[in-house]
């Protein structure tokens, strides 16, 4: 398992590990549905959805990364 603002930062939905982060702070990153912090876990088949400038993205995790 890795924490949820690590693993977005390695698939490059973020920029930074500190913004995929603050956007977890903000409670705008869903696991299965249900509001994550930052330090959560992600599992191979969780449900990502992430809030951006008013559009919801939805991912599916394939495989677990930890280094870009």
């Amino acid at each position: 398992m890795i924490r949820i603002d690590k693993y977005l930062w390695a698939v490059r939905l973020f920029k930074t590990r500190a913004i995929s982060s603050e956007f977890c702070k903000k409670g705008k990153v869903y696991v299965n549905n249900i509001e994550v912090k930052s330090s959560s876990k992600v599992e191979i088949g969780n449900k990502i959805s992430i809030k951006k400038k008013g559009i919801a993205y939805e991912y599916k995790v394939k495989k677990l990364l930890d280094k870009r």
